[in-house]
C-alpha cells in the first residue's frame, strides 16, 4: 500500500516531463536571469556613482543609493544562485551538495529582497511628505534621518540572516551514491518548528505589510497630487508657469515612484505564495517529492526579481532629467579618460 502511495504521488510530479523542467531551469537560469542580471548589476553601480556624483543635499538621494545597493546585492546572490545550479557543474566535484549550499545563499538572497521592499516604501514616504508637508519636508527628513532610518532597515532585517543559520550546523557525511565524504548540513532539533513560524512571518507578514505600506503612500501621493493639480488649474495665470513645471517634476517623480512600487509589488506576491507553500507542505522543500516543481516555479521568480532589481536604473534614466544630465557627463568623463 505504501509503494502504491509513493507511486501515485510520483506521477503527480511526472506530470511535467523531467526533461521540460530541465530545458526551461536551464534558459531560465543560465540564459535569462544570468544576461538580466549582469546588466543590472552594471545599471545599480552606474546608478550608486551618480547619485553619490549629484550629491547628499537631501534623503532622496541616500534612500535611492540605499535601494540601489539592495538590488545591487540581490543581484549578486542570484549570481551565485545560478552558478550553484549549474547544469554543467559537476556536483561530485564540490565540497557540499548544490541543495544544501543552496540554504545559505537563498536567505541572503532573501534579506535583500526585503531590505527593497523596505527602502522602496522609505522612498514613497518621503515622496509622500514633500507633497503633503512641502514647506516643512526639509525639517523632518534631513539627510541624517534617511541615513539613520536606511541603516536601521540593513540592521534590523540581518535576522532574515542569522535566525535561519543559527539553526542549522556543519559536519561531515559519506554519501554512498558518490563514494566520497562531503561537507554536510545537519539541522538542531527544534529546526522544524522555528522555521514553521519563520516562513509565515517571511511569507504572510512582511510581505503584506511591505505592500500595505507601498499601496497607502502610493494613493495618498496620487490623490494629494490630483487635489494639488486642480487647486493650480483654478488659480493658473500666465505667471504660474514656474508653478506649473514643478508640478511636471512631481508628476515624474511620483510616476517613477509609482511604477517601481507596481513592480515590486508583482514580483513580491508570487514569491510569498511559494514561500508559503513551502511553510506548510514538506513535499515543496528540499528532498521533497515536489520539489523539482518548486526549482521550475523558482526559476521564473528569480527571473522576474532580476527584471525588477535591473529596470530601476532605466526607470531613473527615462523619468529624471537629473539623472541623465550627471549620467551623460559622466560618460563623457570616461570617454575622455
Amino acid at each position: 500500500m505504501n509503494n502504491s502511495l509513493a507511486s501515485s504521488r510520483l506521477k503527480q510530479v511526472l506530470i511535467i516531463d523531467p526533461i521540460l523542467i530541465e530545458v526551461i531551469l536551464t534558459v531560465n537560469f543560465t540564459i535569462l536571469t544570468e544576461a538580466i542580471g549582469i546588466v543590472g548589476i552594471v545599471g545599480n553601480v552606474i546608478s550608486i556613482l551618480n547619485f553619490r556624483k549629484q550629491g547628499y543635499k537631501d534623503g532622496v538621494n541616500v534612500t535611492l543609493t540605499a535601494l540601489a545597493v539592495s538590488d545591487l546585492g540581490m543581484l549578486i546572490t542570484h549570481q551565485v544562485i545560478l552558478q550553484i545550479y549549474n547544469p554543467w557543474l559537476d556536483e561530485s566535484s564540490l565540497v557540499m551538495l548544490k541543495p544544501q549550499m543552496l540554504l545559505f545563499v537563498i536567505y541572503v538572497n532573501d534579506f535583500f529582497n526585503r531590505v527593497s521592499g523596505f527602502v522602496t516604501a522609505c522612498a514613497a514616504f518621503e515622496r509622500c511628505l514633500c507633497v503633503v508637508l512641502p514647506m516643512k519636508v526639509k525639517l523632518v527628513m534631513t539627510r541624517r534621518v534617511a541615513t539613520v532610518v536606511n541603516i536601521s532597515i540593513f540592521v534590523a532585517l540581518i535576522g532574515y540572516v542569522i535566525l535561519p543559520n543559527s539553526l542549522v550546523y556543519v559536519g561531515s557525511k559519506y554519501l554512498p551514491n558518490f563514494n566520497r565524504t562531503f561537507a554536510y548540513v545537519y539541522y538542531t532539533e527544534n529546526r522544524e518548528a522555528v522555521m514553521n513560524i519563520y516562513y509565515l512571518v517571511n511569507a504572510l507578514f512582511f510581505p503584506n505589510l511591505t505592500i500595505l505600506m507601498l499601496m497607502v503612500f502610493t494613493v495618498i501621493l496620487i490623490t494629494k497630487l490630483k487635489s494639488n493639480s486642480e487647486w493650480r488649474h483654478r488659480v493658473s495665470n500666465p505667471q504660474s508657469r514656474g508653478k506649473n513645471s514643478v508640478n511636471y517634476k512631481e508628476r515624474n517623480a511620483i510616476a517613477m515612484l509609482a511604477t517601481m512600487s507596481g513592480i515590486y509589488i508583482i514580483c513580491l506576491i508570487p514569491r510569498s505564495a511559494l514561500l508559503l507553500a513551502d511553510g506548510l507542505f514538506e513535499e515543496m522543500k528540499v528532498g521533497g517529492i515536489y520539489f523539482d516543481l518548486n526549482k521550475l516555479v523558482y526559476s521564473f521568480l528569480i527571473l522576474f526579481e532580476a527584471i525588477n532589481c535591473s529596470v530601476n536604473s532605466f526607470i531613473y534614466f527615462k523619468m529624471s532629467s537629473k539623472y541623465r544630465e550627471v549620467f551623460y557627463q559622466m560618460c563623457l568623463g570616461w570617454s575622455k579618460k
